[in-house]
């Protein structure tokens, strides 16, 4: 029975990296919001499940605790580290963090030290090389049929027929999967001596240069205008380095998955003069290096660069042992054209996964070529027993407790978020042909992932809507005045609870910002309120000239034209070629009968707008109007006299 058990554990670690390796790049279900990476990460903690309870077993069966010592393994278990000290001690959010980032690297290390600890054959390096390979032919095939409109005359989903559709989530992480595997892939072609496989292995190549051609076409600018938005390599860079400016988050960063806050804490003013993207909040950084550095540290990023440049030079020092130089080749390449996406643009949860599969694949090859790099390591508190006694070590027991334990913790909450993202998808789907229906999915969501700020966003969204409904109902009774204070009530208690979630989130103030603006006319104290909560958002985004130009807007509504002024002319000073602030003003100085700075800022406004819209006629005759009321300077005595002789 213990054998049978040691088999079918060690059987399950061995093809882990080809499972991992083949499906998450392809694996995507239309059950949830997100659609890609979310079931990404849920596949990967599936597997690593799977593989630490095998791993679990297979010590148990053997009495010990038995792992591997490699080059990458220590900074891979610092990475982890770091991240859980990290989401507890720095994040605002730390249930997001210890859920998102954190469990996804505890998962990939989880399933790293499994699979090598438990494997010594060349099986386990084939199969995972071949699954990468059969991975991203499939991909660029379908990129190919996709591009060609074939997909959609066997598929109905609006979805999955859009242009920039991949099952990886985006062209960007399709590229950042596909291209280290087409210069492997390559390379690893030419070793080949077999006629037959080699001519699978070309038409392999061929398809995937077709499919990159395809990707990279569709990723250029469309008419000038960018497909995809990313931060300028300089914004990404500065926001790591402030970062830096303390101690504690030069060390552990800001926590796992606050990219998003400290970007509009930190983001550089000079963003603002992109016509593009000024109005973007980016929830990544310009690379993946860049994002780890803001929201991990030094620590989390010095111990990822280690976990793959020490493999990577002693894979290059170790190329004359090599038992098989062409699996050899295909390896090096890939971890080397990994790295280089992971150091110089934005790649995710698919191109983590690749570099990991490579981790794994050549530290089996250093164990098969004997390396002192790697050790394997046997821990127990017992003697040693043979594999069918009935003596159980007591340390195997221990850790297996832990593990079981600390799954099902996990398991518990990440059972809750996925369930919560399931009833938000069936709820924004209904939201049309079922509104009350959509109403109690939403709630399900927000009572089933109580952390998530966005649901409670959305959920005091829909009170105020219907708390307005009763307010503004025509020949509204005594009752519809109470049901429309308590749908309010319960609107400011749900967006006060998603601000305490998230307090660093500007989002969450927004939305209080907005609620109390739509409650001005029926609550008493809604406009301080509004004006406060639109404050904090400023602050906490302070070079986004929307937040101040709504600011003042609300301001001058209420009757201070001066004070709206102050906040409208941040809005023009931070985006100076942004017209409506400059229009703003011209109403707010028409208003105050000062014509001359109104017809200054009209005519400031109308070089800023688009000569081929309406609105640039609008604002031509507008500046005509105020020509008209600015009285014509009458000539002085002195200046109409003339000198004679």
């Amino acid at each position: 029975m213990l054998q049978a058990l040691d088999k079918i554990s060690t059987k399950i670690l061995k093809i882990v990296p080809f499972v991992l390796s083949f499906l998450v790049p392809l694996f995507f279900l239309p059950t949830t919001v997100d659609y890609y990476a979310f079931n990404k990460y849920y596949l990967i903690a599936i597997i690593g499940t799977i593989s630490l309870l095998a791993w679990c077993v297979r010590n148990l069966t053997r009495g010990k605790l038995h792992f591997t010592s490699s080059p990458a393994l220590l900074p891979l278990v610092i990475l982890v580290i770091a991240n859980i000290v990290s989401s507890v001690w720095l994040s605002p959010t730390q249930h997001v963090s210890l859920f998102g980032q954190t469990s996804l690297f505890f998962f990939l290390a989880i399933i790293f030290i499994t699979v090598t600890s438990s494997q010594k054959n060349r099986f386990t390096i084939t199969s995972a090389i071949y699954g990468l390979i059969a991975s991203a032919s499939l991909l660029s095939l379908f990129t190919l049929l996709h591009y060609f409109g074939l997909f959609a005359k066997f598929v109905s989903s609006a979805t999955l027929n859009d242009r920039y559709f991949n099952p990886t989530g985006s062209l960007l992480p399709a590229l950042s999967f596909t291209l280290p595997i087409l210069i492997a892939t390559t390379i690893f072609t030419t070793g080949i001596k077999n006629w037959i496989h080699k001519s699978l292995l070309f038409g392999s190549v061929l398809l995937m240069i077709v499919g990159t051609i395809i990707n990279i076409s569709l990723i250029l600018p469309q008419n000038g205008v960018p497909v995809i938005s990313i931060l300028p390599f300089a914004a990404g860079w500065a926001i790591a380095v402030d970062v830096l400016k303390t101690w504690k988050t030069a060390l552990l960063g800001t926590g796992p998955e606050t990219y998003l806050s400290a970007f509009t804490r930190l983001r550089p003013a000079y963003l603002n003069l992109d016509k593009n993207s000024w109005s973007i909040r980016f929830s990544e950084s310009s690379t993946f290096l860049f994002t780890l550095m803001t929201t991990t540290g030094l620590i989390g990023v010095l111990s990822f660069l280690f976990a793959f440049i020490r493999p990577l030079v002693i894979a290059v020092k170790g190329r004359p042992v090599a038992d098989d130089k062409n699996t050899h080749r295909f390896l090096l390449t890939a971890l080397i054209a990994t790295l280089i996406s992971l150091l110089v643009i934005p790649t995710g949860i698919i191109t983590l996964t690749l570099g990991i599969v490579l981790l794994i694949c050549l530290t089996i090859e250093f164990k098969l070529n004997n390396l002192k790099e790697t050790k394997d390591i046997t821990l127990s508190l017992s003697a040693d027993t043979p594999i069918t006694s009935n003596t159980s070590a007591f340390l195997p027991w221990l850790v297996t407790f832990l593990m079981v334990a600390l799954l099902s913790g996990f398991w518990y909450f990440a059972g809750r978020m996925y369930l919560a993202s399931a009833s938000y998808k069936q709820a924004t789907a209904q939201a049309q042909s079922d509104p009350y229906g959509s109403f109690l999915k939403y709630q399900k969501a927000s009572q089933l992932d109580s952390y998530n700020t966005y649901y409670q966003q959305k959920m005091s969204q829909i009170y105020t809507a219907v708390s307005l409904a009763y307010f503004t109902k025509k020949d509204a009774t005594a009752d519809d005045k109470t049901n429309g204070t308590n749908f309010a009530q319960n609107a400011l208690d749900a967006g006060k609870l998603a601000a305490q979630i998230d307090p660093l989130n500007v989002t969450a103030w927004e939305n209080l910002f907005n609620i109390y603006s739509a409650l001005i006319p029926y609550a008493q104290g809604s406009s301080d309120m509004a004006i406060s909560h639109g404050l904090q958002a400023a602050s906490l985004d302070p070079t986004n000239p929307t937040i101040y130009l709504e600011i003042g807007t609300l301001i001058y509504n209420l009757g201070d034209s001066d004070q709206a002024i102050k906040y409208i002319d941040r809005a023009s000073e931070l985006k100076q070629d942004w017209n409506i602030p400059y229009l703003n003003l011209s109403t707010i100085y028409k208003a105050n009968k000062d014509y001359t700075r109104a017809l200054q800022y009209a005519q400031a406004g109308l070089q800023y707008t688009d000569s081929t819209s309406t609105d640039y006629t609008t604002v031509n005759n507008e500046i005509t109007a105020l020509q008209k009321l600015i009285p014509t300077p009458t000539p002085t005595a002195s200046e109409s006299a003339t000198v004679s002789r």
